[in-house]
Parts: structure tokens; C-alpha cells; sequence
């Protein structure tokens, strides 16, 4: 061996120790990384699995995705089935005045084609992407975007997880790899969340009418009479009865009864909005609850209903029976002008319509003659 090879030697050792320093330091890093990304897993699975309360897992999810993925722009998005629009559920970095319009179209835009094929999106340079579109009132335009579908076990999409950060090419492998596997937790925790929640739903509603039952209702009531008084709001309750219905039942039968119910509890919730509250009482009575509605909207609703039921004909798919002719009484009492507590809100009410009864019924009252309002 040459004096050359022999002084050569120990530097190609010295280079190989490096390669193998530097392989290992390599591998040691990508440990490391599939560690961390196996904890914070396992983290968000921990915070998920305990969250059955739609709100509270929104605000885990968010928290989940700032402190893991260190995104700028995010948010989860799930799909209304009737109007098969993406719905921003909950977001971080997107302006509050930017939310209450940002749906989109199962098909339209970057999340709604990720919604429609149920495939990961991933565009690395936003400037690079023709008529590049996110949400009404977005006005990103360059930066890197990522979109990952919700799925349920079924295979059913149910939402997208979109993240945006600035700059071009700013999601790593690594990183979409990881935001999918965040997408799969978070989506199992949805379903568990979803399902509980139409357990809790059903649990409020009335079995004859699917009308939300008596429970739910003064639950509701209180927390809307406490909302009016804190903020100073106006809200109107209507308790509604059905005039003579033990005769109804005695001439047709329990079973006409309750398809009268049913059928009444339909007319009524036509007639409503949204934000107003119709529930069974029990037997034939009813309560409609009113929130920013004052005493003399609250009659004009009261009088649309009873003149919206005189004027039906329950019996019209029964050409065998006379014409199916039922009346209501109404009564109605408002917060404030009326009463600063809920039960003499509700006491109110009830004497309204007890003394719209005794007038005759097929009515509607909003008055309690003077000596009657201190009566129990």
C-alpha cells in the first residue's frame, strides 16, 4: 500500500462516519417528527372524544389545528343537506363580517369540489390557479391552500378542513399527510357528535306531533325571558286550545284526534318563523313562544292562525265525513308590557285565554278584565 493510500484511508473513514453521523441525525429527525405526530394524535383524539356538544367540538377542533399545523387561515365546513350549501361551522383568521355569506355550493369553488369528490385538494401556488375561488367575499389570491374532505365510516361526505397559508409551496408532505389524518379524527368525532345530538333532539320533541314537547319548551321559555330582560328585548308568548275537542274525539275517535293534532302542529309551524318556538303543551293545548315580537305583532300572529285553522277543512281527504270544521282560542300575554317575570308572563297568558274561552271561544284575547289579574 502506497504512503498515499495509506494518508487517503483515514479520511475516507473520517467522510463515511460523517455520511453515517449525518444519516442517522436524519433518520433520528424523522423519528422524532412521526413521534411528535403520533402524540398530537393521540392528543386530538383525547380532546375530540369527549366533545358531544357540536360548539364545543368546533372549538376543539380549531384549537387542535392552530397549536399542530401553525396555519394562518382554517376553517371546518359541513354540508346542509337541504340546501346542499358547505357551511362555515367554525374558522380562524376569517373576518366575523365575512361569515354570516361565506356558503358555498357542493361542487362550486375549492371546497365545494373537494366536498363533491370526496378527494384531497391541494394547491400549492394559488397565483398559478385560474379563477381560483374559496368564499363569497374571499380575497385571497396567492399562497398555498389545502382542502381535505370530512368522511364518515360509510364513506359519506359530510364536510371539508381548509387551511391557507401565504406563501407558495407551504405545505410540506409531511403536513398533508398529517391534515388528513387530523380530517379522519375529526370527522369520527362529528359523527359521534351529530348522532348525539339527534338523540338530544328527539329527546325534546312530542311523539304524536314531533312538535317540541312541554320540558324543552319551559326550558327554552326561561332562558329567553332571562335573555329579554338582560338586553331589554321584547318577547310575546301564545297559548292556544282547541275549542271543544273532547267532542271531536267522542264523534270521531281517538284516532281522528290525534291526526287532528297532527295536522293542526303542520298549520301552525307554516305559519311561523324560524326563530319562533311552537311546542305541545299536553292533551289540546300549545304554546308558541315569540322572541322580538311585540303585543301587537304578537296578535296579528295569533289572529293568522285562528283564522288560518277556522278556515281549513280537516276532513278534506274523508269525502265520507261532513266538513271537518275546528276552531281555536288564543291568548297571549308580551314581556315587557305585560309581565317582567317569566311565570307571571306565563300566568297572564293562561287567564288571557281562559277568559277568551268564556267569551265565546274562536278568538283571540290579549286582555285580562283587572279583577281576575290578581287571582292564582
Amino acid at each position: 500500500m502506497s504512503e498515499q493510500e495509506r494518508n487517503q484511508q483515514p479520511q475516507d473513514e473520517l467522510k463515511r462516519l460523517r455520511e453515517e453521523k449525518d444519516r442517522l441525525a436524519e433518520a433520528n429527525q424523522r423519528l422524532n417528527e412521526q413521534m411528535f405526530e403520533l402524540y398530537t394524535l393521540y392528543n386530538i383524539s383525547k380532546k375530540l372524544a369527549w366533545s358531544l356538544e357540536l360548539g364545543e367540538l368546533f372549538n376543539g377542533v380549531m384549537n387542535v389545528i392552530g397549536e399542530s399545523l401553525k396555519v394562518d387561515e382554517y376553517c371546518l365546513m359541513l354540508i346542509d343537506e337541504p340546501s346542499r350549501q358547505l357551511l362555515i361551522r367554525a374558522s380562524h383568521g376569517i373576518r366575523e363580517d365575512l361569515l354570516l355569506n361565506a356558503n358555498v355550493s357542493v361542487g362550486v369553488g375549492v371546497s365545494g369540489k373537494v366536498a363533491q369528490s370526496g378527494e384531497i385538494l391541494h394547491l400549492p401556488d394559488i397565483s398559478q390557479v385560474r379563477d381560483f375561488f374559496y368564499y363569497q367575499g374571499s380575497n385571497i389570491t396567492q399562497g398555498s391552500f389545502l382542502g381535505v374532505p370530512l368522511k364518515l365510516r360509510n364513506g359519506k361526505v359530510i364536510g371539508v378542513l381548509n387551511a391557507h397559508k401565504p406563501a407558495p409551496h407551504a405545505f410540506s408532505e409531511n403536513d398533508i399527510r398529517f391534515f388528513l389524518a387530523v380530517a379522519e379524527h375529526v370527522a369520527v368525532a362529528v359523527e359521534h357528535a351529530l348522532a348525539f345530538q339527534q338523540t338530544k333532539e328527539l329527546s325534546n320533541r312530542d311523539e304524536l306531533t314531533n312538535l317540541y314537547n312541554r320540558r324543552y319548551f319551559f326550558e327554552r321559555f326561561e332562558k329567553e325571558v332571562e335573555r329579554a330582560k338582560r338586553y331589554e328585548r321584547i318577547l310575546s308568548l301564545i297559548m292556544i286550545d282547541i275549542d271543544h275537542f273532547k267532542n271531536y274525539n267522542d264523534s270521531f275517535g281517538h284516532l281522528m284526534g290525534d291526526a287532528l293534532l297532527q295536522k293542526l302542529a303542520q298549520i301552525m309551524e307554516q305559519n311561523l318563523r324560524k326563530a319562533d318556538v311552537l311546542a305541545r303543551y299536553g292533551g289540546e293545548e300549545f304554546f308558541i313562544l315569540l322572541p322580538e315580537t311585540d303585543k301587537e305583532q304578537a296578535r296579528q300572529v295569533a289572529e293568522k292562525l285562528r283564522r288560518t285553522v277556522e278556515e281549513y277543512d280537516f276532513h278534506a281527504d274523508r269525502t265520507e265525513l261532513q266538513k271537518g270544521k275546528v276552531t281555536i282560542t288564543l291568548g297571549l300575554a308580551s314581556l315587557p308590557r305585560d309581565a317582567l317575570e317569566a311565570l307571571s308572563l306565563l300566568d297572564l297568558a293562561d287567564k288571557a285565554l281562559y277568559f277568551g274561552k268564556a267569551q265565546g271561544r274562536n278568538r283571540v284575547s290579549d286582555e285580562v278584565p283587572e279583577e281576575k289579574r290578581g287571582q292564582a
